[in-house]
């Protein structure tokens, strides 16, 4: 048996996240070829899965530092300052490293996008638990 054999044996097949509530989600470190540097900074759309194979995908960048700094310290479970301005694409991948490959419970809220080349999108909105507090899916989902 072959390497990649054995590893998709081992992965459950994944499937996109399409309904609210809550989900024990890893985030998998980015591709550098994947982290695209523009005018106003880098960005990247962070893939995140849980155990059994379910996920989702979400876009975010150094533009919007505040919610890349939330995203990094829940995930990593410490307290993250925000990414310097200018910062590089190399920059960006060691600053989200701290927050992959852990498994974190987060409130997903899922709603409706576009249809792209004929498959349905999704949106994401993503929620953590306050510290010392159990995270419960909101009455609306």
């Amino acid at each position: 048996m072959s390497y990649n054999q054995h590893k998709s044996d081992e992965r459950p097949p994944l499937s996109t996240i399409t309904v609210s509530g809550v989900y024990t989600l890893k985030m998998t470190k980015p591709k550098p070829e994947k982290v695209k540097t523009w005018e106003d900074g880098v960005s990247a759309r962070l893939f995140f899965v849980t155990a059994e194979g379910q996920c989702l995908s979400k876009s975010y960048g150094t533009k919007y530092p505040k919610p890349l700094a939330m995203l990094v310290g829940k995930m990593s479970g410490n307290y993250t300052s925000e990414i310097q301005p200018g910062a590089t694409a190399e920059d960006f991948i060691k600053y989200l490293e701290k927050a992959c490959n852990k498994y974190v419970d987060v409130a997903v809220e899922v709603t409706l996008g576009d249809v792209y080349n004929g498959n349905q999108q999704y949106k994401y909105k993503l929620t953590w638990a306050k510290k010392g507090e159990t995270l419960k899916a909101p009455d609306s989902f």
